[in-house]
């Protein structure tokens, strides 16, 4: 089969502190294999890339917060069907408020997580690895 030509993806990290937990990251499942992922999304021309990594984390996760102006960070990886590297602009989004329903919350599942531990949740093991490299 051949690989399909590369993308941009927008992505957003959504993330909290919890008092006896300490830091803590929002992961929800994809729709077709389940696997644990971040809120992820196409750039849209109508709106900023932070914008975008804003609506997702409402649409696919059920939380409401600020992405990160300043602390945006950008990754080469790949799908995890390993077909498609794309690059992905990765928003820390400081979670304010999460909803009991939301828009896909029909599809998928969320969970919160200890941030160092996500390498043995995300589905993609070298995006946890350089996601807790930026954030610990």
């Amino acid at each position: 089969m051949a690989k399909k030509k590369g993308r941009s993806k927008i992505a957003a990290l959504p993330i909290r502190y919890h008092k006896k937990k300490g830091l803590q990251i929002c992961l929800i499942t994809s729709r077709k294999h389940r696997h644990w992922i971040v809120p992820t999304g196409k750039p849209e021309s109508k709106l900023s890339n932070r914008d975008v990594a804003q609506l997702e984390a409402y649409e696919e996760a059920g939380v409401l917060g600020r992405a990160s102006r300043k602390q945006r960070f950008s990754l080469r990886t790949r799908s995890l069907s390993k077909q498609v590297k794309r690059n992905l602009t990765l928003y820390p989004l400081k979670v304010r408020k999460e909803l009991k329903h939301w828009p896909e919350d029909d599809q998928r599942s969320r969970k919160w997580i200890k941030a160092s531990n996500l390498a043995k949740h995300l589905g993609d093991i070298s995006l946890a690895k350089k996601i807790t490299h930026q954030l610990l």
